[in-house]
């Protein structure tokens, strides 16, 4: 039998210089996968600005967060010792809640965003295409998919603030005031750069665009009225700039304290720069330079925790629609290990049920094709009757591991 097991970090407990560690970009993350296969049967990966979540199916009596760990110290050559003291291990009905709970939002820095459902729809897919993805991992993923639109569906901790980008442009504007006429410089042109480009649509803000793949930002700016400037061009765009969003995938630094200095130099007014990726795409010590103010996603995690005590009661709504939902995925897995054992019962009596239909048909050939049906039917429908009861009994989580070794033994089905 195997058991689901879930590693992973966030911004509350690991700080964004581990996190650039041990993040995997979406062009590694089939190879990840793939190397991911050594340590667990099935698995699944999300990475995003806030959080690394490594999930597996292992055997039972395996250490099952030995094994996944053993894959991240693999695949980022970091010693163990170092990684534990930021990550948390689940296993078994405890992964199933942490899964559960993220898709929902409740565990997410920005309560019930929105953003990690299309993130877990990405890790399904992609552990699809890298053939990682079993029954088990698929139920389970499209399960916790479900009980995210649920939550959002039938409470409110969705309302207000939806999203990491969302929070930040309120930063914006909380420091600028109207964001009308504003010059916003976005670098990058992924999820998280068209999630800004939405919630800037009607502020009346001059975007400007600037990405490495010149025809992506190009194909953004066409889409939301923005501008596209060539990538050569960053530094007078952030020169220009009132705001800068930064947003890429880049593993390094993309604008360095020195690029900020010249930036600020002789302007009349500050500079604000929101840095929202993982690993950051802004140097730190540019928060040195004079006039700049810089957030990083760790930075706005004090709004959004305020932004989750004020909605206590509905937390604790959606914390009940997770129990049940919980209940309902365990349910389903305690027949898992039963399966094999239903199958090989129905095919054994079905076996049983074909040879001594034939036999039966040949001793009375004067019956009408109709009738050999009818007795066709009724036998399958003896059969059925008698095999629903003990399927039901095998079916029960508490008691059908047991029962399933007394019916491979009195029916000698070698399963």
């Amino acid at each position: 039998m195997t058991q689901f097991a879930i590693i992973g970090t966030h911004q509350r407990i690991c700080p964004v210089a581990m996190r650039e560690q041990l993040a995997i970009s979406p062009a590694d993350t089939q190879a990840a996968l793939a190397d991911l296969r050594a340590h667990a049967g099935e698995g699944f990966i999300i990475s995003t600005c806030n959080r690394v979540e490594i999930g597996g199916l292992v055997a039972d009596g395996q250490d099952a967060s030995a094994a996944l760990i053993a894959f991240l110290t693999e695949r980022h050559h970091i010693p163990a010792e170092q990684l534990t003291a930021h990550l948390y291990a689940y296993s078994g009905p405890a992964a199933v809640r942490h899964l559960f709970r993220l898709a929902a939002g409740l565990d997410s820095m920005v309560l019930g965003e929105e953003q990690i459902q299309t993130q877990l729809k990405g890790a399904l897919a992609d552990a699809q295409a890298a053939g990682t993805a079993g029954q088990a991992t698929t139920r389970l993923l499209q399960h916790a998919l479900a009980v995210g639109k649920r939550v959002r569906t039938e409470t409110g901790i969705a309302r207000q603030h939806l999203s990491v980008v969302s929070v930040a442009l309120d930063i914006a504007r909380e420091q600028l005031g109207d964001l009308a006429r504003r010059r916003v410089l976005l670098l990058g042109a992924g999820r998280t750069a068209e999630l800004a480009l939405k919630h800037l649509r009607g502020a009346h803000a001059e975007v400007t665009i600037v990405n490495r793949t010149a025809e992506r930002a190009r194909a953004l700016a066409d889409a939301y009225g923005a501008s596209a400037l060539p990538y050569g061009q960053l530094e007078p765009a952030l020169a220009a700039a009132d705001v800068a969003i930064c947003c890429t995938a880049a593993p390094g630094y993309v604008v360095d304290a020195s690029m900020v200095a010249r930036a600020s130099a002789g302007r009349a007014a500050g500079l604000l720069l929101l840095d929202l990726a993982v690993p950051r795409d802004i140097e730190p010590l540019a928060a040195q330079v004079p006039g700049v103010r810089l957030w990083d996603v760790d930075s706005l995690q004090v709004i959004c925790e305020a932004n989750r005590g004020a909605r206590e009661a509905e937390v604790a709504h959606a914390e009940r629609l997770v129990d049940g939902e919980i209940a309902r995925f365990e349910e389903w897995w305690g027949t898992q290990h039963v399966v094999p054992t239903i199958r090989a019962l129905r095919e054994r009596a079905e076996h049983i049920r074909a040879a001594e239909l034939e036999r039966t048909l040949a001793k009375l050939a004067h019956l009408s094709p109709q009738e050999q049906a009818a007795i066709g039917a009724l036998s399958a429908a003896i059969v059925n009757k008698l095999l629903h009861q003990p399927i039901s009994a095998l079916k029960d989580p508490h008691s059908g591991g047991q029962l399933a070794a007394l019916v491979q033994e009195l029916f000698q089905l070698g399963t």
